[in-house]
């Protein structure tokens, strides 16, 4: 009787042992699965960051020469590009553009945007999460606002009016330079969040 009940009680220590290390083995395929997961989504949005990171750039370079434009423009009523304007029957964007477009490029969000979907941003870092959010929340401020107030402000009849010149090229000026001064803070953070960031996951 006594060795059977030991027996039993083996064979219930090793059913108990077999279904726990068989949790365990379950637990930990299951958080290599989420921590591969979370490896991918860092390195999708890095890569869409380094990406918009370049975009960028050449916005800046762009909005830049603009700005320097709309500034001269307002500045002086005898600048020799306003002299062109003035001689138009409209607002002519290539003017202000030097010929170019005024967006080329969109900034993305949507490996920012996958990661949110599937719930993966809740095994990033506190700070990542900061981080990224304060990026791509200026990002969507940028492009989803400010450059659309400069486009609703050109595409205004009031501003195709040639005699409202002086007031037209006033608010574009005042709008580009704060369409720049997004741009520098938005690289600035880029630069600081992939160029550190960025570099740090790969040497691990």
């Amino acid at each position: 009787m006594i060795s059977r009940t030991k027996k039993l009680a083996t064979e219930g220590t090793l059913i108990v042992f077999s279904v726990l290390f068989a949790l365990f083995i379950t637990q930990l395929v299951e958080n290599n699965k989420v921590k591969k997961r979370k490896e991918q989504a860092l390195t999708n949005i890095y890569i869409e960051l380094s990406t918009n990171k370049q975009i960028l750039n050449g916005w800046i370079h762009k909005h830049g020469r603009m700005k320097d434009i709309l500034t001269k423009m307002v500045e002086n009523p005898e600048d020799s590009l306003r002299q062109v304007l003035t001689k138009k029957q409209f607002l002519d964007f290539g003017v202000l553009t030097e010929e170019k477009s005024f967006i080329d490029a969109l900034l993305n969000n949507t490996a920012w945007e996958s990661a949110k979907s599937t719930q993966i941003i809740a095994e990033f870092e506190f700070k990542t999460v900061q981080d990224f959010t304060r990026v791509y929340a200026l990002q969507r401020i940028l492009q989803e606002e400010s450059i659309r107030k400069f486009t609703n402000i050109y595409f205004e009849r009031e501003s195709q009016d040639l005699q409202n010149l002086s007031a037209t090229l006033l608010q574009l000026q005042l709008v580009i330079s704060e369409i720049v001064g997004q741009e520098e803070t938005l690289k600035y953070l880029l630069d600081k969040l992939v160029n550190e960031n960025w570099q740090k996951k790969n040497s691990l």
